[in-house]
């Protein structure tokens, strides 16, 4: 009981060091809390204090919660005391006494203990079968940062997924719980650092990226259709088809009056819901995301079916948000490598969620989500139409 205690304060006074804060008084006089950022951690030591000084708290402030585990190990505390007592250094980081309980925010502790955790969690649960999906996982967070350039942002997807595929994988225990808290912490810091910054469009644009205005109606109709390829997936294929045949009817009856009264692409309403360009064509989007639907519905296997259209509603969703607000590199007229990153990313993990309930090779997966971000760039293709399809026919013709 002694040695419990005993670690958990040791974890908290290792952690109300505050590097930056006594290299700001040790080097500059100053109080690091009132300049720049005006937090006390490595990020801000770097602007402040220098290169130099920002790598010595960053190295402290990512090590210090482990040395409180390994401090504990030595008093050979239970397991959940163990990790408690790094837990604890990110309160003092947050709460130190001596500053009237006004720290940092303990994100770099908080990911020097994440790394801990993956590493233990590694070497005693994860089995050569995890590696895949955390390699998915590492690309996609790889491709998060290198288009958004944000860490904070990165974290509010990278996080949730992490937890969720330790879980999958190790099973509940103390380190996966624990794994989770940590995520949940950095979550919350993050989400601080946003909120100080000024929002999402300020974070972004801090990084050199240019937030641009959306149709959010429309966007969030689009991502509301994920309940075909679901229902696909999750219910018997009758009810599927019906459901998407009359989804589909609707549809038809609202082009033919588009066509027959002209005058109702005037209303507000309409110019919402339809992208530009789309009032002078046959079909909207819409009405062609539901016929590739039925189709893939009809000719293709469940979860080769299902699997696909979720490529075409999620990958193609995301690959038009991020080309937009995150231009940079450009691969045809109007489509980005950051969309197509994105795209891929994004079907490549929605993917591994399916192949738990499917039998999905890892083949078809890769290859039909490449086929469908391939697809979704090419500049004159109707991807709402071919997407899917040519996805599923991938798929099928590997099986």
């Amino acid at each position: 009981m002694f040695n419990s205690i005993l670690a958990i304060i040791i974890g908290y006074l290792l952690g109300s060091i505050l590097t930056a804060y006594v290299l700001g008084k040790l080097l500059r006089g100053i109080d690091i809390r009132e300049h720049g950022s005006k937090n006390p951690g490595a990020m801000n030591a770097f602007l402040v204090l220098g290169k130099f000084p920002g790598i010595f708290t960053l190295l402290f402030d990512m090590t210090k919660g482990v040395i409180s585990i390994f401090i504990a190990c030595l008093l050979q505390v239970p397991t959940v005391i163990l990790l408690a007592s790094g837990f604890s250094a990110i309160i003092g980081h947050t709460f130190p006494f001596y500053l009237k309980f006004k720290g940092g925010r303990g994100a770099a502790t908080g990911y020097g203990i994440l790394i801990y955790l993956l590493i233990t969690i590694s070497i005693k649960f994860l089995t050569i079968s995890s590696v895949v999906p955390f390699s998915f996982f590492m690309f996609f967070v790889l491709v998060s940062f290198w288009i958004t350039r944000s860490t904070n942002f990165t974290a509010f997807f990278g996080l949730p997924t992490l937890s969720y595929l330790i879980f999958w994988h190790s099973g509940f225990n103390a380190y996966s719980i624990f794994t989770a808290i940590i995520c949940i912490t950095l979550l919350i810091s993050s989400l601080v650092t946003i909120v100080k910054a000024g929002g999402i469009k300020s974070e972004f644009e801090s990084h050199g990226r240019k937030v641009v205005k959306i149709k959010l109606i429309r966007k969030l109709i689009r991502l509301g259709a994920i309940i075909i390829p679901l229902f696909d997936l999750c219910f018997t294929r009758k009810f599927t088809i019906g459901f998407t045949a009359a989804f589909l009817g609707v549809f038809i009856i609202f082009e033919v009056l588009r066509r027959v009264r002209p005058d109702l692409h005037k209303a507000r309403w309409l110019k919402i819901l339809l992208k530009e360009g789309e009032s002078t064509r046959i079909f909207s989007g819409y009405t062609l995301y539901l016929i590739s639907s039925l189709f893939v519905i009809l000719i293709f296997p469940r979860g080769i079916g299902g699997l696909s259209l979720l490529f075409l509603t999620l990958g193609d969703l995301v690959a038009e948000l991020v080309g937009l607000n995150f231009p940079r590199v450009r691969i045809f007229h109007n489509k980005t490598l950051e969309g197509s990153l994105a795209c891929l990313s994004i079907c490549l993990l929605a993917g591994l969620i399916v192949r738990l309930y499917y039998n999905i090779s890892l083949l078809q997966l890769i290859i039909g989500a490449i086929t469908a971000t391939f697809v979704e760039s090419l500049p004159k293709i109707e991807d709402n139409l071919f997407m899917a399809p040519i996805s599923a026919l991938c798929g099928w013709l590997l099986r």
